[in-house]
This record gives structure tokens, C-alpha cells and sequence, in this order.
């Protein structure tokens, strides 16, 4: 074996490990976001439970847009699991394909919307978990200042 063909073999296996760390990641960052956006919206529901929390109509809104963007969240954190459970399952199909000798650029093309779909809802869960955190936080500042100041 020569040189160009070692160095080929370990580049490959670079790449198969570090896509592996890649993945695992993805899935420990979507599930953390996940368990944090239902931990919010318990504290939320808690809240909504208390008889002495009487938001007025400027922090109602702030309090409420923040719900609705967490609701998102959840939604897009949701739709990132189901998204990579295709993906996993369009990938056994090719390789299931390609080990009985047949096309498999169906099963490729699906692939890659299946992952550019992943990040975009990976992205987007990030992004709304932002917004709401910001809105709920500033509704629960302006709630409760004369407790916190």
C-alpha cells in the first residue's frame, strides 16, 4: 500500500468519526433545547396558575408573543427529530439499494433536502428559543421590578 492510498484511508476515517461527533452533537443539542423549551413553558404554565399574577396589557404582550414564539420552538425541535429519523431511514434504504446492485441518486437527492431541512429547523428552534427567552424575560422584568429593584 502506498502512501497516497494511507493517506486516503485515514482521511476517510477522519471524516466517518468526525460526522459521527457531528451527529451525536446535533442530537444533544436539538434534545437540551427541547428539555429547556418544556422546562419554560412549565414555569410559564406555574405562573399562569398563580392567582396574584396580573401582567397589564404592554407585558401581557410581551408574556404572551414570548409563549407563542416558545410554542415554536418546540414545533421546529419536534419537526429536527422527525426530519433525521427520514434522513436515517432514507439512508438505510440506500445502502440497502446499493447492496442489491440498484439506483440509489432517488435516495441521494432525498437525502440532502432531508439534511439542509434538518439545520434549517435546527436553526430555526435556536432562533425562536432566543426571541421567546428575551420576551418572557423582559414581560417578567417589567412584572416583577418592584420585587427584583
Amino acid at each position: 500500500m502506498n502512501d497516497t492510498t494511507k493517506n486516503k484511508i485515514n482521511s476517510n476515517e477522519r471524516f466517518v468519526r468526525w460526522q459521527n461527533i457531528l451527529r451525536e452533537h446535533v442530537s444533544f443539542l436539538n434534545n437540551l433545547l427541547l428539555t429547556i423549551s418544556f422546562g419554560i413553558l412549565g414555569f410559564i404554565f406555574s405562573l399562569l396558575n398563580n392567582k396574584n399574577f396580573n401582567p397589564n396589557c404592554c407585558q401581557k404582550i410581551f408574556f404572551t408573543f414570548g409563549l407563542l414564539t416558545l410554542l415554536f420552538s418546540i414545533i421546529f425541535g419536534t419537526g429536527t427529530i422527525f426530519s433525521r429519523l427520514f434522513d436515517f431511514r432514507t439512508t438505510l434504504n440506500k445502502i440497502k439499494s446499493e447492496l442489491n446492485n440498484k439506483s440509489v441518486t432517488d435516495y441521494k437527492t432525498l437525502m440532502k433536502v432531508y439534511q439542509k431541512t434538518t439545520w434549517c429547523l435546527l436553526y430555526l428552534q435556536i432562533l425562536t428559543l432566543l426571541i421567546s427567552t428575551v420576551s418572557i424575560t423582559i414581560s417578567l422584568i417589567s412584572i416583577f421590578n418592584e420585587k427584583l429593584f
